[in-house]
């Protein structure tokens, strides 16, 4: 029996060895055939129609990097799971590569998707919608879903705006809300330990109050009221229409829609807000007569993707013109944390490694940071600030370009740049420093749990340990500490008394043009600008120098990215179906990401956060 027993197992598993090999053949049998394919595919030159609508289809947020390496996008492309975003550099130069480009005559902006974007990513897309409008070509936006806050701010630089008759054009504005935890905490008996400088610092706030401090809320309304008023100027100048009266339609919708008898899309046509309202099959037909053939119903376009590709646009299209003497550029774009981590984090570890790759690098003349950061780690902030300051050492110049928001952490490793540049509606500034240590020894008392022993030291080292008076008096010691050393670091790099950083200090949040005023940044302008100033700190001649960008070093498979929609098709064409019970494991194993590590993963505890977000 227990020899029948022994061959029976054995031959079970020759039997799952055989299957094993088997499938495994074929897999790689199918991955060779789908690299021939793909190769196939790649080599094929899309073309660009002449008169040509190019629809600048925006599904998704702006954002400064993405935040999927490009395997994970080419996978997600391929198993329908991609995560829509829009990078900025791309949507720029696409844009510019349009304005020149004879075969385009009309700029289509699909907007039904658009994810939106903070308001100097508005306005970087809105100065380029501008600059193709000199070329006199005509931009159209179209919205069936209707407009709202960011999309319409886009749609407004458009010579026409379409909506369909029945969505709305709804402005909400811009909101900063946080969620608090206090009564939360108390319910389940956990301690909140919180340790601040500076009594506009509210990123700690949440965790030992119900609401917003008066002096958060005050700074919260000083800042975003700024950025409130610069949208309605900026909406106004665009669309040609009475300031005063664009306000008023926000402001009291009820009566503009009385007038239309609660007709929100009409509303906003007598309102002047829009110029034209169609279904989708009118606008259509409309866009084919601009540019089509109307016996086969066809419009004379191309997307967005497609252009990209046809014009062989860089997946990292800041790099530009890479010669003998380079400007380098390094976005450090999301939140910053200790160790090494995914893209759209600044994750000390390989934030470094990119810094030294400039460093050793002896083409780099100069050095472009790019920060697009509400902060974090306080200990990963001063890691990156630290190598910065090596740069510095060579002799190099360093530049920071600070896109929507370079706070707290995000201007602590900005602070050691030789010239610092702000878009008028930066958030920056929130100098200040928090901590958050929550202890649960009350809670785990309500369910019969305790931690009991001996330490050598009297200190706390355990979240199930109620923190003493001792330990509160150290930490916050320690913080104390951290604060005068930000606000000394800036001091340094600014030129700036420590008693005039603190006075400007203190956790509080300035608009870009405020930052100016006050000595937090030297000028205001994008990142072209803060390129031109890098090479003329390293005394480079016009046009005789590039721009490199350091990239991380999971790049290299964004040629496979253009293709990956146009392979799944034809796979679906012969009867692949994706979504078979059958092959649902393997696109689960495709699709599993890696985890990004916690946000508030300071060794210390210790940050230099900002959240200072509009929605």
């Amino acid at each position: 029996m227990k020899i029948r027993t022994m061959f029976t197992k054995l031959g079970n598993a020759l039997d799952a060895t055989l299957l094993f090999a088997k499938r495994t053949f074929v897999f790689i049998i199918f991955i060779a055939l789908a690299a021939a394919i793909i190769g196939g595919l790649s080599s094929q030159k899309i073309e660009i129609p002449e008169e040509a609508i190019l629809v600048l289809d925006l599904k998704g947020p702006i954002v400064e990097e993405l935040s999927q390496t490009e395997f994970e996008q080419v996978i997600n492309e391929f198993t329908d799971s991609a995560t829509p975003e829009i990078l900025l550099s791309d949507l720029i130069k696409i844009i510019e590569s349009a304005k020149n480009d004879e075969r385009i005559k009309y700029l289509l902006l699909d907007l039904e998707h658009f994810g939106g974007g903070n308001p100097s990513k508005l306005q970087a897309v809105a100065r380029a919608l501008k600059d193709f409008k000199t070329s006199e070509k005509k931009i159209i936006a179209y919205s069936g879903l209707g407009y709202w806050t960011s999309s319409y701010y886009l749609a407004a630089h458009a010579d026409e705006i379409h909506m369909h008759d029945y969505s709305a054009l709804l402005i909400e504005g811009y909101r900063s809300f946080r969620t608090y935890y206090k009564s939360f905490f108390d319910k389940f008996y956990i301690d909140s330990n919180v340790f601040k400088v500076g009594e506009y610092k509210a990123f700690v706030e949440p965790y030992f109050r119900d609401d917003m401090s008066e002096e958060a809320k005050n700074n919260v309304i000083e800042w975003i009221s700024v950025l409130w008023s610069t949208y309605l100027d900026d909406v106004s100048e665009a669309r040609d229409i009475d300031s005063a009266k664009f306000k008023n339609y926000i402001d009291f919708p009820v009566e503009a829609l009385k007038l239309s008898n609660g007709d929100l899309a009409k509303a906003a046509l007598e309102a002047g807000l829009v110029d034209k309202l169609s279904n989708k099959r009118e606008f259509h037909d409309y866009l084919v007569s601009l540019s089509g053939d109307a016996e086969d119903d066809s419009i004379n376009s191309i997307t967005m993707n497609e252009y990209k590709q046809a014009i062989d646009l860089n997946s990292n299209s800041y790099s530009d013109g890479i010669k003998e003497s380079n400007i380098a550029l390094i976005i450090a774009s999301g939140s910053i944390i200790d160790g090494s981590s995914g893209p759209a984090t600044i994750a000390g570890d390989d934030f470094v490694r990119l810094i030294r790759k400039a460093y050793r690098d002896e083409s780099v003349k100069a050095l472009v940071l790019r920060v697009d950061s509400g902060g974090g780690s306080a200990y990963a902030s001063e890691v990156i600030a630290d190598e910065l300051e090596k740069f510095k050492q060579s002799g190099r110049p360093i530049v920071a370009s600070m896109s929507s928001v370079a706070a707290s952490g995000g201007y602590y490793i900005s602070a050691p740049a030789d010239k610092i540049f702000a878009n008028p509606t930066t958030i920056t500034g929130s100098i200040g420093v928090g901590g958050f240590i929550p202890t649960f020894e009350r809670a785990l008392d309500q369910i019969g749990i305790h931690e009991d022993g001996y330490s050598t030291v009297d200190l706390t080292t355990s979240p199930f340990q109620t923190l003493t008076e001792k330990d509160k008096e150290i930490i916050q010691m320690s913080v104390d500490d951290i604060y005068v050393k930000f606000i000394t670091k800036v001091a340094e790099g600014r030129s700036m008394s420590v008693e005039e950083v603190d006075a400007i200090a203190r956790g509080r949040v300035w608009i870009g043009e405020k930052a100016l005023e006050i000595g937090l940044i030297d000028e205001l302008g994008d990142l072209e600008d803060a390129i031109l100033a890098a090479a003329e700190l390293a005394e480079l001649e016009a046009d005789n120098y590039g721009v490199k960008t350091i990239l991380r070093e999971d790049q290299g498979f964004g040629f496979a990215f253009p293709i990956a929609t146009k392979f799944k098709t034809m796979l679906e064409f012969f009867g692949f179906t994706f979504g078979s019970e059958s092959f649902q494991p393997v696109l689960n194993l495709l699709q599993q990401q890696s985890q990004i590590l916690s946000e508030l993963n300071d060794p210390r505890g210790i940050y230099y956060h900002c959240f200072c977000s509009i929605e």
